[in-house]
């Protein structure tokens, strides 16, 4: 399946858009992918602070928004 890349403000237009069942569907995934964002974090605390620590950073000062792009930074890294 071929990939076409949007940016974040058409995403929304495109959302907006929806049906009232389509944005509850959306919320829903979204919401789904922030529980998984936050027990992956959860579970795996002390090597995020361990890999912070390497990295010269400070985990625990970090914002919810910070975390999240350090740990998709982390996942997305090349082995």
């Amino acid at each position: 399946m071929p990939t076409i890349e949007i940016n974040d403000e058409q995403i929304l237009r495109c959302l907006d858009q929806l049906s009232p069942e389509g944005k509850k569907t959306a919320l829903r995934q979204l919401l789904m992918g922030l529980e998984r964002l936050d027990r992956l974090v959860d579970k795996n605390r002390e090597q995020l602070e361990a890999v912070c620590r390497a990295r010269g950073v400070d985990f625990g000062r970090m914002t919810e928004e910070e975390r999240e792009r350090f740990v998709d930074h982390i996942l997305h890294e090349p082995a």
